[in-house]
């Protein structure tokens, strides 16, 4: 995400030099910097941290602690952007996916401490 993002902000500023350059390709150029500056800002901040007692989803916008007893049921979802793993619990509904490292090493432990068998 860096890196794109890195990029993004090269075009732009080659395009803000540029003399004529479309208004199309600085918005455009604008656009995708921002998406890149958000979701890497978002992928950066998403974490799944395991306690003896609980198990913590965070993200940019929340930070959810779940007890083992409240989790009700895990899906697994797979999709053409890598796997997303949903978790039913008594508070609602958390997710996360397989851009997390050991997301497979999480959903083992998640089945295992709450006493769940998969669901696709």
């Amino acid at each position: 995400m860096l890196s794109a993002a890195v990029f993004w902000a090269s075009v732009l500023a080659a395009l803000a030099r540029l003399p004529g350059a479309p208004f199309g390709s600085v918005l455009s150029a604008l656009a995708f910097l921002a998406f890149f500056i958000v979701f890497g800002a978002h992928y950066g901040r998403m974490a799944v941290v395991v306690t003896p007692e609980c198990i913590v989803f965070c993200s940019f916008f929340r930070r959810v602690p779940v007890r083992w007893d409240e989790i009700l049921k895990v899906e697994v979802r797979p999709g053409l952007a890598g796997t997303l793993y949903a978790v039913l619990t008594r508070r609602g509904l958390v997710q996360f996916s397989s851009l997390l490292a050991r997301h497979r090493e999480v959903f083992q432990l998640l089945l295992e401490r709450a006493r769940l068998a998969p669901s696709r």
